[in-house]
């Protein structure tokens, strides 16, 4: 691909910024931001899973905003660019522009929170006891925490545990529910089969649940993190598995020159490949096998900001295919292994601000306080089977703790 000139954020809002005549301003914790667009269509994507965080026009005397603009009137080469953390990130394929702005402005804003671990799992409460919910790939996550709200579970999210580092509560974070085509979720009161839709980065489209349909199934206040129930499609037979070679999926935007060569230069990388497999929106995936958790996938980050290009998703592990017609069985997890399964399912990486500003840089820090937050737990693995079995164990197995 030639080289060509790409204006400074500076230039593209100086130029194209007057067409982006809708906005709306956001709020999550502690962190306001505008999404300015010339496309109402765009913004009605993000609108759909984020409506409950919506605010009013900030006074001008208020702590500053961050806006991102999302232009879908041709910027650079005669395509559409998203701005975004100082940077034009430009989208050469049109049809993932609604996914791609999507995912780019939500990378942002989860990176800009300061006082809130962000782990991508789903997050219910019972009875005082905030319990989260991680999971492989297709292990059922959303499927199993939208289940628990059907036996009076209450729900803080089905993507994102937020625990603040000094409170150490599961906080509620009231955004869409995203379904995947085929989900088989049953809760009264709601038609599935008439719900909005919202393209996905990876190609087809995700239903959205506006939560506010879920009369009174939304946790309303933080609660502690008692339990940890991660979801996986099979035993590890060697429980010490976890601490040696581990296989690492990225699925970046795009791959630029160098950028393998440099991943492969990283320590405790082994090797870095791009698979023959990609995703269905016609991603790169690489594929790394490497020797240790977080401080790799940290330094991986800064090679793929530092080449402007995006990490859409990492995926831990080389799992077969669940198995949801057999029984599930659960394992005491040990906190070290529950550690290291932790970091790598949290949003902090080394551009965070929780990592820069909640603990002024150090990664020794913020693994102590997080480490602090899962001694507080009872950590299990749920090796997945039938659905009504598994939402059965984690029912019985925090009942029994009461």
């Amino acid at each position: 691909m030639s080289q060509i000139d790409v204006p400074s954020p500076e230039q593209v809002i100086k130029k194209f910024g007057k067409l982006c005549k809708h906005k709306e301003y956001y709020r999550v914790f502690e962190f306001q931001f505008c999404v300015s667009s010339d496309s109402p269509t765009v913004l009605s994507y993000f609108r759909k899973m984020y409506s409950h965080f919506i605010i009013e026009a900030p006074e001008a005397a208020e702590e500053p905003v961050e806006t991102y603009y999302v232009i879908e009137t041709p910027v650079v080469d005669g395509c559409p660019v998203v701005v975004a953390d100082g940077k034009v990130n430009i989208v050469r394929n049109r049809d993932i522009f609604p996914g791609f702005s999507y995912m780019t402005v939500f990378n942002s804003f989860i990176a800009s929170l300061k006082n809130h671990f962000l782990i991508h799992s789903g997050a219910v409460e019972y009875k005082g006891n905030g319990i989260i919910i991680p999971g492989a790939a297709r292990c059922g996550k959303t499927t199993v925490t939208l289940s628990l709200i059907g036996r009076g579970f209450s729900l803080f999210s089905d993507e994102i545990a937020a625990i603040h580092q000094h409170d150490h509560m599961v906080y509620p974070f009231p955004r869409g529910l995203g379904m995947r085509e085929g989900a088989e979720i049953k809760l009264d009161g709601v038609d599935f089969s008439n719900l909005d839709t919202i393209p996905m980065i990876g190609g087809g489209v995700k239903k959205v649940l506006d939560i506010g349909e879920l009369s009174g199934a939304m946790a309303s206040t933080p609660c502690p993190a008692k339990f940890i129930f991660f979801l996986t499609p099979s035993a590890e037979e060697d429980a010490s598995q976890f601490s040696m070679a581990n296989v690492l999926y990225l699925i970046p935007s795009e791959i630029s020159d160098g950028m393998l060569a440099e991943m492969r230069e990283v320590d405790g990388v082994e090797s870095a490949e791009v698979t023959g497999d990609t995703s269905e929106a016609k991603f790169p995936i690489i594929r790394l096998r490497v020797q240790s958790g977080y401080p790799v996938l940290a330094r991986l980050e800064d090679i793929c900001y530092a080449h402007n290009v995006l990490i859409f998703d990492t995926v831990k592990g080389e799992h077969g295919k669940p198995d949801f017609n057999r029984p599930p069985q659960l394992i005491p997890m040990p906190y070290s292994r529950a550690m290291f399964e932790l970091l790598t399912r949290a949003r902090c990486g080394a551009r965070s601000a929780i990592l820069r500003k909640g603990f002024g840089g150090s990664v020794t820090k913020m693994y102590l306080a997080l480490a602090e937050v899962i001694r507080k737990t009872k950590c299990y693995e749920l090796v997945v089977g039938r659905l009504d079995e598994m939402v059965d164990i984690i029912e019985e197995t925090v009942s029994k703790s009461q």
